[in-house]
């Protein structure tokens, strides 16, 4: 397949900056990311790109306001995405619990959870700052010993990984991309899990499912907003909801949104102006 990749080059460099303008393009077509110490290498269908489509982008007209970012495209046959992909990733430690790694790097005794993931062209490698706020409130849920646990959006799978390494009896993983579909799957297997089903597509196929103790959703804003209601109407009594993917003066609508569907907030954490709240 013909790819277009699109470089953003980005003044000053923000590797959060790069990392919200690659999750909000996937939303627009483009499944393949990675970055240098300056730039943003995105890559998308050639037969799903018109000129102009990044400029449409809102997170990137958003941080055009600070940052002096310049594009230019051009034609690439098909890559090899893992090795786009591993020259360009590092290992992340979270907190001193959660080590992110690839199959190459080198484990940690140290740390508590040991998640190896090979994101290919799905979000989620760790990363970011949405993915670790999303992380360090999972683990300050305690044990997760029984739970019932739902994944929305879920890329990579990293959260669920990390649920499952807590002690959740079950989680199911929604993503409405193919390519996170298969990348979870493998690292299901990379990782010895085989209490997580990732499913392909959005809230609607809440239809079918039970009630969640814990749901997990890091997605953006207009679809947490608009979708807030399906993740609702699937928590068990007691249970737990954790939202991220928006801005910390953001968080008062979707607690509006939250309390108005009968949920209670408890606490948000915030890093670089990103934000994730829990409500019960």
């Amino acid at each position: 397949m013909e790819y277009k990749e699109v470089v953003l080059t980005i003044e000053p460099f923000s590797e959060d900056v790069a990392d919200a303008i690659a999750a909000s393009l996937g939303d627009v077509g483009f499944d393949g990311f990675t970055q240098s110490d300056k730039e943003l290498f995105a890559y998308i269908p050639a037969k799903d790109y018109r000129d102009g489509l990044v400029d449409e982008d809102q997170i990137v007209a958003f941080f055009r306001r600070n940052f002096k970012i310049t594009e230019r495209v051009g034609d690439v046959p098909d890559k090899d995405w893992n090795a786009e992909w591993e020259a360009h990733f590092t290992p992340i430690k979270v907190d001193n619990d959660i080590l992110i790694r690839a199959g190459f790097h080198e484990a940690d005794p140290n740390v508590k959870y040991d998640i190896v993931i090979e994101p290919k062209m799905s979000f989620g490698t760790g990363h970011h700052a949405t993915t670790v706020l999303m992380l360090r409130s999972i683990l300050s849920l305690g044990d997760l010993t029984g739970k019932q646990v739902l994944d929305m959006g879920c890329g990579t799978g990293i959260l669920s990984l990390l649920a499952s390494k807590r002690g959740a009896d079950h989680i199911v993983g929604i993503d409405i991309d193919e390519w996170a579909f298969e990348n979870a799957g493998e690292n299901m297997r990379k990782n010895g899990v085989d209490n997580i089903s990732v499913k392909i597509g959005d809230a609607a196929l809440l239809e079918k499912e039970g009630e969640f103790d814990v749901i997990l959703a890091n997605i953006n804003r207009n679809i947490l907003l608009r979708d807030m209601q399906y993740y609702v109407a699937h928590i068990a009594t007691a249970g737990t909801m954790i939202i991220s993917g928006f801005y910390e003066h953001e968080l008062p609508m979707l607690t509006a949104e939250a309390e108005r569907l009968g949920m209670k907030y408890v606490s948000h954490m915030v890093e670089n102006d990103w934000c994730a709240a829990i409500f019960v």
